[in-house]
């Protein structure tokens, strides 16, 4: 007798939407901010930031990685359903 426990999907749904979304909001939020240097150059050229970003591109590329992930492994989990 095989017995499969169920994998709880609705928690890695809420983190990889809400992730999703977060990440969505910040990526606006730098797009909005860096506009004015679209014109003379690279968006986020920063000498002071992370790797000469802005500071909310680290945020943003993490959350990203994290709402792709998810979606990833939830397309997996219903793949073997």
């Amino acid at each position: 007798m095989n017995i499969r426990a169920l994998a709880a999907r609705a928690p890695m749904e809420m983190i990889t939407l809400h992730s999703g979304a977060g990440a969505l909001l910040l990526w606006l939020a730098v797009l909005w901010t860096e506009a004015p240097r679209w014109a003379y150059g690279p968006i986020c050229g920063e000498a002071t930031g992370l790797l000469g970003h802005c500071p909310l591109c680290a945020p943003a590329a993490v959350l990203t990685l994290v709402s792709l992930t998810g979606a990833a492994r939830l397309y997996q989990l219903v793949g073997r359903d």
